[in-house]
């Protein structure tokens, strides 16, 4: 349960960040170095996450939120380190696509853990 918390928290400060540096282009400043390394651990925290879940439990939602966190660490790593001067982003499509990964990751991964904990053991796909 706490791994998911912490991929929910992970996933806010992505989103957090994109909608401050993207969508309303605020001058961080001096805070700039910061956020660009908060951005880099919130996406390597939820694809690490990620992994861990689904190497537990491989399962349908366990993979596709490991593979879309995979995918949103590397577009937002590729972005965040490729911008220049006061950026955030190198790219604006890029750290949109890698912001809705990770943000899809956690949701993903959140669906799975309800539906694991919520589906009687004989449902679970085993032998019975």
């Amino acid at each position: 349960m706490n791994g998911i918390r912490l991929m929910s928290v992970a996933g806010a400060v992505v989103l957090g960040a994109y909608v401050v540096g993207g969508l309303a282009g605020v001058d961080l400043g001096s805070a700039l170095g910061f956020v660009k390394i908060a951005v880099l651990v919130a996406a390597v925290l939820v694809a690490a996450l990620a992994f861990q879940g689904w190497s537990h439990d491989s399962n349908p939602h366990s993979l596709s939120a490991m593979v879309v966190s995979l995918l949103g660490g590397a577009s937002l790593a590729s972005t965040v380190t490729t911008a220049t001067g006061d950026d955030l982003y190198g790219s604006d499509p890029m750290a949109l696509v890698g912001t809705m990964a990770v943000v899809a990751a956690v949701t993903i991964a959140q669906i799975g853990q309800t539906r694991s904990h919520t589906t009687p053991p004989d449902r679970k796909g085993g032998a019975r």
